[in-house]
C-alpha cells in the first residue's frame, strides 16, 4: 500500500512537471502578453511599414485606440509615479463599434461611468505632459516619465524615457533616457535611407544654463545606436513630412574670436554629414536663430549691429544649400517684422505663426507684403494652445473648452466645453479628437440617464467629433476606479 502512494505521488510530480514544461514552451511562443494580437479586417497582424502618428496622446490600432487611462503632470509639486501609474497606465479600448456602457447602480448608488472592455497593456506611466507616441512596424513607441534614480537615490522625473512594446503588451523594451526642459525637442523623422530616427534636441548638463546636443537613434525592426550629431547647439530647424532635404539645420556660434557670428549647419541625422551653409564672416557680428521649419522652406530671424531682428525665409534645393550658400537677411526673402516667432504650418499655399511680441495667430503667404499680411486669426484671449492643422482647420483649446477657426472664412466653431480640460495634450484620428478632461455627468448623452457628479479629480480620456458635433456630445475612454 506504501509503495503505491509513493507511485501515484510520483506520478502527480510529472503530470506536473508535464505541464510546467508545456506553459514555460507557450510563454517561450507568447512573451508575456497581457491582451491579444490586433489584425487586420482579411485576419493578419497589424503592421506599419511608415510612421503612424495622431498627435502624441494616443494611437490607432486596427480596431483599438491606445492611451494613458489617465493624465498627470509629472512636473507638479506632490507628483508621486505610483499614485500617477496606478490609473494613468497605458490602456486600450475597442472602438470598431459602438462603445458600451452600463449605467446599472451598485447597491451603494453609485453608477460607473466608464465604458466596457477597457484593458490595461503595461504599468508604465502614458498620459502624462511629455507623452509622445506613435506606430512603427508591430511596435508601440511611448514616452514616460524617468523612474532611474540619481548617485543620491533620488526620481528626476523631468527626464524622459522612450519606450516600445508589441500591440499585445509583449517585450517591453526602454530605448534610451534623456534629459529634459522647456526648450527641448524629442521627435520622429524618416531619414535620406529610408529609415526612421528618434531625434533628440537636449541640454547636455543640468544647470541654470545649459548648453544644447543634437542626437539621433534609428527604431524600428532593430534599434541603432545613439549618435551624438552636434554639440553646443544654439537652435534647430527639423525636416518634417514634407521635407525632400531630409536634415536639421542648426547654428552654433562661429570661430571668429572678435565680433563673433553665427555659423548655420545642416546635419544628416541618418549618415551624419554636415552641409555648411557659411558663417556669414563677410557682415561682423552677424547673429542668425532658427525659428521653425515647413517642408523645405526654413525660417529664421537675422540681425546684426546695425539692423535690427526680422524673419526671413530659405528655400534649401535637393542637394542641400538652397539658392545661395549663407542665411542672411536678404530682402528677397523677408517675411515678417518681428524678433521672434513661432512657425505652426502650413495651410491653404500660406504659414501660420505666432509672432512673440502679441501672441497672435497669424497667416501669410510668402509672396505677401506687410501690408497685404491678414488680420490675427486668432488673439491671445481665444486660445491657450494649438493643437494641430487639418487642411484648411486650425484646433485650438484653452482649460475648458477645445475650437477651431477657419483659415478661409475665419469663422470659429467651438466644439466642446467642459469644466477643466488639460489644454495643449490630444490625440486625432478618424475624425474624432481624444482629449484629458475632469468627470462631470456621464459623457455619452445618447445612453445616459445619469447626471450625477463625480468626487473624482482625475483626468480622464475622452474623445468627440471634430467639427461635426453641433451639441457637443462627448465620450468617456477611460477605465474610472470606484472612489
Amino acid at each position: 500500500m506504501k509503495n503505491k502512494s509513493i507511485k501515484m505521488i510520483n506520478i502527480k510530480k510529472y503530470i506536473i512537471a508535464f505541464v510546467a514544461i508545456i506553459f514555460c514552451f507557450a510563454f517561450l511562443l507568447t512573451g508575456c502578453a497581457t491582451v491579444s494580437n490586433v489584425y487586420d479586417k482579411n485576419g493578419n497582424s497589424i503592421y506599419f511599414d511608415e510612421l503612424a502618428y495622431f498627435q502624441g496622446q494616443i494611437a490607432k490600432i486596427g480596431d483599438y485606440i491606445y492611451y494613458g487611462n489617465s493624465y498627470s503632470d509629472s512636473s507638479s509639486e506632490g507628483f508621486n509615479y505610483s499614485t500617477a501609474s496606478s490609473t494613468g497606465y497605458l490602456a486600450r479600448l475597442n472602438v470598431s463599434g459602438r462603445l458600451g456602457y452600463d449605467y446599472t447602480a451598485d447597491e451603494y448608488g453609485y453608477i460607473n461611468p466608464s465604458p466596457a472592455n477597457v484593458e490595461k497593456v503595461n504599468d508604465r506611466l502614458t498620459g502624462y505632459q511629455n507623452q509622445d507616441m506613435f506606430a512603427l512596424g508591430n511596435y508601440l513607441y511611448f514616452t514616460s516619465a524617468n523612474t532611474h534614480r540619481d548617485s543620491d537615490m533620488q526620481n528626476d522625473y523631468t527626464q524622459v524615457s522612450l519606450f516600445r512594446i508589441k500591440f499585445n503588451g509583449d517585450s517591453l523594451k526602454e530605448i534610451e533616457t534623456f534629459r529634459f526642459d522647456e526648450n527641448s525637442l524629442l521627435t520622429i523623422r524618416e531619414g535620406s535611407d529610408g529609415n526612421y530616427y528618434y531625434i533628440a534636441y537636449i541640454p547636455s548638463s543640468s544647470g541654470d544654463s545649459p548648453t544644447y546636443n543634437l542626437y539621433s537613434i534609428r527604431i524600428g525592426n532593430s534599434i541603432g545606436d545613439l549618435r551624438l550629431l552636434a554639440e553646443n547647439v544654439l537652435s534647430i530647424a527639423v525636416c518634417d513630412e514634407n521635407s525632400q532635404v531630409k536634415n536639421i539645420v542648426y547654428t552654433v556660434n562661429s570661430d571668429r574670436t572678435t565680433h563673433a557670428t553665427t555659423a548655420v549647419r545642416g546635419v544628416d541625422f541618418a549618415t551624419g554629414e554636415i552641409t555648411e551653409y557659411g558663417n556669414n564672416t563677410e557682415v561682423t557680428g552677424s547673429t542668425v536663430e532658427m525659428k521653425g521649419r515647413s517642408g523645405d522652406i526654413v525660417f529664421y530671424s537675422y540681425q546684426t549691429t546695425v539692423m535690427p531682428a526680422q524673419i526671413y525665409y530659405k528655400v534649401l534645393k535637393s542637394d542641400g544649400t538652397g539658392d545661395d550658400q549663407y542665411f542672411s537677411g536678404t530682402e528677397s526673402r523677408w517675411f515678417y517684422n518681428a524678433e521672434d516667432i513661432e512657425i505652426i504650418g502650413y495651410s491653404n499655399d500660406g504659414y501660420i505663426f505666432i509672432p512673440s511680441s502679441s501672441s497672435s495667430v497669424m497667416y501669410k503667404k510668402l509672396d505677401q507684403s506687410l501690408e497685404q499680411t491678414q488680420p490675427a486669426l486668432l488673439t491671445s484671449s481665444n486660445y491657450s494652445h494649438i493643437l494641430f492643422i487639418d487642411g484648411d482647420y486650425i484646433y485650438y483649446s484653452n482649460d475648458t473648452s477645445i475650437s477651431r477657426v477657419s483659415v478661409l472664412t475665419r469663422q470659429t466653431e467651438t466644439i466642446v466645453t467642459m469644466t477643466s480640460i488639460i489644454s495643449g495634450q490630444c490625440g486625432y484620428s478618424d475624425g474624432y479628437i481624444y482629449f484629458y478632461a475632469q468627470l462631470e455627468s456621464n459623457s455619452d448623452s445618447e445612453d445616459s440617464e445619469s447626471d450625477s457628479s463625480t468626487s473624482d479629480t482625475n483626468y480622464y480620456l475622452y474623445r468627440v467629433q471634430a467639427g461635426v458635433n453641433p451639441d457637443g456630445n462627448t465620450q468617456l475612454m477611460s477605465k474610472v476606479e470606484k472612489p
